[in-house]
């Protein structure tokens, strides 16, 4: 797990990371429900079965956490959603699991970015 020294902003949690976790998870649920369709032999299929298990393990732990976050800077979150992020940003603190979120999110998008670019075969 990479280890992310530089402050966290609510802005980036909340209009880079977390948009960017929504479309990673799209494609990646895209990309294997296809593969998943088109499974010629029992392995690939259990293959294919696996990775999406674990994927939506991953994201839940992820987003509950994210989740958790975002409610204990709440009001922060209303005034930056309303300002549509002119204001309420402020650097957070993080505990251990949302700070393993914020890491896990963007390992999850750099996974896909490599997909998307062909560094990767499959984006999970």
């Amino acid at each position: 797990m990479n280890n992310y020294a530089s402050p966290v902003h609510l802005y980036d949690v909340v209009y880079i990371i977390i948009p960017r976790l929504h479309r990673a998870q799209k494609l990646v649920n895209n990309t294997l429900d296809a593969l998943i369709d088109t499974a010629k032999n029992p392995n690939d299929l259990h293959t294919r079965l696996e990775q999406r298990r674990a994927f939506t393990l991953e994201l839940q732990a992820t987003l509950t956490n994210l989740e958790h976050l975002l409610e204990r800077y709440r009001a922060d979150v209303q005034t930056l959603l309303k300002s549509n992020g002119s204001s309420g940003n402020r650097a957070i603190t993080t505990d251990e699991m949302e700070q393993d979120a914020i890491e896990r999110a963007k390992d999850i998008y750099q996974k896909v970015v490599a997909f998307q670019t062909g560094r990767r075969s499959v984006p999970w």
